[in-house]
């Protein structure tokens, strides 16, 4: 058995569940809890270091072109990137201003309302994303296709939109 398969089953074993006064459902979700945490880290980490060291862009500014480039009409207001990247509004401005002086973004203002600035990606930043996507697919397909049967991801993909949903809901 498998170090973490053996921690999932000390977690949930009856005499732990005795000893703490916590039922085994409570142990579950402590379990569920350090997993996802875990298996989070690890993707990122994974996929950081593969955009960082065998692509050459921050794993930031990755993630800023990929988010416009996926957005409707290619791009956002600046709070609601804040609000995806999750991060401040003044972290925000800090990143596209790197990533405006390196011509991959650009801010615009709202004709329709000064308090909004919207944040899109340039010819040079689709060139950029473009570069870094192949390398970042051989990652995705490496870390979830060649370890995860599909039945598996689908219910990997349902589960976590349901999460998603549910906490963003609240």
């Amino acid at each position: 058995m498998s170090e973490v398969n053996d921690a999932h089953t000390l977690a949930v074993s009856p005499a732990r569940t005795a000893s703490s006064g916590k039922s085994e459902r409570d142990h579950e979700l402590i379990t569920l809890a350090g997993l996802l945490f875990e298996a989070g880290s690890a993707v990122r980490n994974r996929v950081s270091a593969t955009l960082r060291d065998e692509v050459g862009i921050a794993p930031e500014a990755f993630e800023v072109l990929l988010r416009l480039s996926r957005s409707p009409q290619g791009r956002l207001r600046m709070s609601e990137l804040s609000h995806h990247l999750d991060i401040t509004t003044g972290g925000t401005t800090r990143m596209m201003e790197r990533l405006e002086r390196d011509g991959l973004v650009r801010r615009t203002p709202s004709t329709a309302d000064r308090r909004v600035v919207y944040a899109e990606v340039t010819d040079t930043g689709r060139a950029e994303l473009d570069r870094a996507l192949d390398t970042h697919l051989d990652d995705l397909h490496d870390i979830f296709t060649t370890r995860l049967s599909a039945a598996d991801l689908a219910d990997l993909e349902r589960g976590l939109r349901a999460l998603r949903d549910a906490m963003l809901g609240d």
